[in-house]
């Protein structure tokens, strides 16, 4: 079965309500789904399109497991945190 992940190239308008509005909660979600992080920060090279503050990939074991983190209701109650602080790419696709 293939695997899931969230891919995530954030621009943050507003880090520090990012950090503790999401970034310091979301790690016990995607726990709690199975998913694990792959990337989270860290260096990145850019070689086309514009440069995001952060860049995330989240493995989970499944798409439909990934798909479950994001539409369960503990994500719902921190989702507002990543949404009204970011701009960019924030995508839940299906691996190989």
């Amino acid at each position: 079965m293939p695997k899931g992940y969230i891919i995530a190239h954030p621009v943050l308008s507003n880090a520090e309500k990012f950090v503790s509005d999401y970034a310091s909660k979301v790690g016990a979600v995607i726990e709690q789904y199975e998913g694990r992080f792959l990337v989270r920060g860290g260096q990145a090279a850019y070689r086309e399109g514009d440069a995001a503050n952060l860049d995330v990939i989240v493995e989970f074991p499944s798409f439909e497991k990934a798909k479950e983190c994001v539409n369960s209701p503990e994500y719902k109650n921190i989702e507002s945190g990543r949404k009204d602080n970011m701009t960019g790419v924030f995508v839940v696709v299906e691996g190989v």
